[in-house]
């Protein structure tokens, strides 16, 4: 029956395993150059045999020191009678696999028991490719008969270090005395100091990322107050539409007015230009095309007649004239289109209708410039804003007809029944004939 396993595993990977493969080579970041500096070395006073002393700013020999020594810690140099030394070569591996190798190797050679033994190791220089440390044991027992030797010279201090000076003259420190004390000492400074290094990235982020917030607030705003002032200009908005609709319907009807053709004007000139021999049967308008149907003398002078007529274009016969039997009259139908601006309404001409419309978009242009600048910066209100939408003037409105007495008309319309038939305010009346003329004369 296969046992539980308690190991972390995953897909058969040890997350333990894993976990210190990942922090290992971070572990000693605080010693890289670039931190270095948040962990200040402690300064050490080293006690040496005999009557002799040390400063040290972490584990770096001062030469000279200017002024009385201050030092946060103490450490007792372990003379050479009380330490036995080995050197240890190793293939390249982790600092705790080295911590491991090195206890191993000192179980191995120790002539101490292992509750009393005490020891400490050191990196020293080695060949590439290999690891090389140098340990340093000692007996728990002596080194606390000599610190008891020494109480005169610590001066109070409880717990100080145990430093065997090792190749070059660098300290190793023996495990399970005040080394702890000065190891909490740096973890607080690096602590601190990596706060620090937080608390300024943060503030320069803060300092970066306030502009763009700083903006986006203004933003907010800024709709907020373009959504105000559209809900408070909305019926100067909705006023503003309705007169461009107005101004819309203007222009058509300028459109409409400019193309249209007045009948009584086509049958006065058609009056006028037809022969006494003519008569017509038949008289079609659409638009600006008339088809005239009836009997004349001689159809082809009548079609030349009425083409050599100015507002009078592309005159055609769609079909041959005829003479009936023995009869001197030949059944005609022409054809011809009418220029607008000789046979178009004389009352509703473009140039009054296009007059109506720029006086709507005159009054329609500061409604719509208040509204936009309301919209915008939103500084309008809605009463001054309504104010601007002021009464379309008289000038558009729509084209009249009227009908008035002849003998009251002015010159220029066409008079029939005795009336004259105006459009867009001002009469047309009939030109003067004389006697002489063919409209004068009764036709048979």
């Amino acid at each position: 029956m296969p046992s539980i396993s308690s190991d972390a595993r995953f897909l058969g990977v040890d997350l333990h395993a894993l976990w210190r493969d990942i922090r290992s080579p971070w572990r000693g970041m605080h010693a890289w150059p670039v931190f270095s500096w948040l962990t200040p070395s402690a300064p050490v006073v080293l006690l040496h045999p005999g009557d002799g002393m040390s400063f040290w700013l972490g584990e770096e020999k001062q030469s000279k020191v200017a002024g009385p020594v201050k030092a946060s810690f103490t450490a007792v140099e372990l003379p050479e009678d009380f330490v036995l030394r080995r050197t240890l070569t190793l293939p390249p591996m982790a600092e705790s696999d080295i911590a491991n190798a090195g206890a191993l190797e000192v179980r191995a050679i120790s002539p101490f028991p292992e509750a009393d033994l005490v020891w400490g190791y050191r990196a020293v220089d080695a060949p590439p490719g290999s690891f090389r440390i140098e340990l340093a044991l000692a007996s728990r027992k002596q080194v606390g008969q000599y610190l008891a030797a020494q109480a005169g010279r610590l001066g109070g201090v409880s717990d100080p270090e145990v430093w065997v000076l090792g190749a070059h003259q660098r300290p190793i420190v023996l495990g399970g005395y005040g080394e702890g004390l000065r190891q909490a000492h740096a973890l607080r400074w690096r602590r601190a100091g990596y706060g620090l290094l937080l608390s300024i990235a943060l503030l320069v982020v803060a300092i970066a990322v306030t502009p763009t917030l700083q903006l986006r607030e203004r933003a907010l705003e800024a709709a907020q107050s373009y959504q105000d002032a559209a809900r408070r200009t909305a019926p100067v908005v909705a006023k503003r539409d309705a007169l461009m609709q107005s101004v819309e319907k203007l222009g058509t009807l300028s459109e409409v007015l400019s193309t249209r053709i007045e009948p009584m004007t086509v049958l006065n000139k058609l009056t006028q230009l037809l022969p006494d021999d003519t008569y017509l049967q038949s008289f079609r308008l659409q638009g600006t095309k008339v088809t005239i149907v009836g009997m004349t003398g001689n159809a082809a002078a009548l079609m030349q007649v009425l083409g050599n007529e100015p507002g009078l274009r592309e005159v055609r016969a769609p079909s041959a004239a005829t003479r009936m039997g023995n009869s001197a009259k030949e059944t005609f139908a022409i054809e011809f289109t009418l220029d607008s601006q000789v046979f178009g309404v004389v009352g509703g001409s473009p140039a009054t209708a296009t007059a109506a419309v720029a006086a709507a978009s005159a009054v329609a242009a500061p409604v719509a410039l208040a509204a936009s600048s309301a919209a915008s910066a939103a500084t309008v209100t809605a009463s001054g804003a309504s104010a601007a939408a002021s009464p379309l003037p008289s000038a558009s409105s729509t084209p009249v007809v009227t009908t008035v007495p002849a003998n009251a008309a002015p010159s220029g319309g066409a008079a029939f029944g005795g009336t004259v038939a105006t459009f867009g305010g001002r009469s047309a009346s009939p030109p003067a004939v004389s006697s002489s003329s063919p409209a004068n004369r009764t036709k048979p």
